[in-house]
């Protein structure tokens, strides 16, 4: 009794072993089956080469150039050559690159990381595609997303009433991702020479950094009417712009010169009118006489209103005390010369 038990519980563990035999070879025959009829379709690898971009890193600290990172899978059917790297921007623009490894041919399964050199400063905090292409092959691209940056140039302060020889700008680089050198400032496209702050100047990107203010030694009388550009670039890179419109012209007119031998050898008159359409008022700061290569800068002269101010459209008389006897009969040249930086002068005068 007790044997034929024990056959019974070694017959059932045997028919339990074979059906999961037979349950396992059946998956695995029905696996086969299956992969047999799909796999071709499914792991289908390329007829031609091509590359992955695996990767591309932009650096705040310089905008000059990019890294990029390619590969040549394993399952390329050769090596490939890649010869352009190019880079799309948001604006529809196509942008060549320099990258001095190129052309370059990398393996089936290795990768390379190349150095691509295309200032991308006017595109900060933006998504860029980065297209490799290749001579024979599948080329690729991947987007990338620039380091964001604050650098502006806040202010163009153009003051006729201050100076016709100077003006000011203000900048400013709060919350940006680097600090910045700010090398060369131009104006028009003209370096500036001459600012009241050294350059390279330092400027913070700490989020509670002030705008700094450059006062420009630059003569703009030329520009009066127009639109100023003005360009801040940086030692990494950076270049922020900002145009900004001068203010109307300054017209100064001499509408008579006076020298009276009644009145008295010692002084003469000449008056002077700031036209109706001049944009600022302006200050008398010297008035010269010149004749036959002398050069009188007349002392002390006065005015008929009290005060050097030139108001538009409004005339003023100019007393200049100087003996002019030693010069009748000579021609003279008077010139006006006003705080801003402007001048005038007389057409020639025979001294009577």
């Amino acid at each position: 009794m007790r044997l034929a038990q024990r056959v019974g519980g070694i017959s059932k563990l045997v028919w339990i072993i074979l059906v999961l035999i037979f349950f396992v070879l059946g998956a695995t025959f029905s696996y086969i089956f299956t992969m047999g009829f799909y796999a071709p379709s499914e792991f289908n690898n390329p007829r031609q080469p091509s590359v992955a971009v695996e990767d591309v890193s932009f650096f705040a600290q310089n905008a000059t150039f990019f890294n990029v990172t390619l590969l040549n899978p394993s399952y390329s059917p050769s090596n490939v050559t890649i010869d352009k790297i190019k880079v799309e921007t948001p604006d529809g623009k196509l942008h060549d690159t320099i990258t001095p490894l190129l052309p370059v041919t990398l393996e089936r399964g290795n990768s390379e990381t190349l150095q691509s050199f295309w200032n991308w400063g006017n595109y900060t905090g933006q998504t860029v595609t980065v297209h490799a292409a290749v001579k024979t092959g599948l080329g690729s691209n991947l987007q990338a997303i620039t380091p964001s940056m604050n650098l502006q140039v806040v202010s163009v302060d153009l003051d006729l009433s201050e100076s016709i020889k100077r003006f000011n700008i203000t900048v400013q680089n709060a919350g940006s991702s680097t600090p910045v050198d700010i090398t060369q400032i131009l104006v028009n496209g003209i370096k500036v020479n001459e600012t009241d702050v050294a350059l390279p100047y330092a400027l913070s990107n700490a989020s509670d950094s002030l705008p700094k203010t450059f006062q420009l030694g630059f003569n703009w009388i030329d520009l009066q009417s127009e639109s100023v550009a003005v360009t801040v670039q940086t030692y990494q890179g950076y270049a922020v712009y900002k145009t900004v419109t001068a203010p109307g012209k300054v017209l100064l007119q001499i509408l008579d010169v006076n020298f009276d031998e009644t009145v008295g050898f010692d002084r003469f008159n000449l008056t002077v009118l700031n036209a109706p359409t001049s944009s600022a008022t302006l200050n008398i700061s010297e008035v010269e006489l010149f004749a036959e290569g002398d050069v009188i800068r007349i002392q002390n002269w006065t005015t008929s209103t009290g005060t050097p101010r030139l108001v538009p459209n409004f005339p003023v008389v100019i007393v200049c005390p100087v003996n002019w006897f030693s010069y009748r009969g000579k021609a003279v040249t008077i010139t006006v010369v006003t705080v801003q930086g402007f001048q005038i002068s007389s057409e020639l005068i025979n001294i009577p």
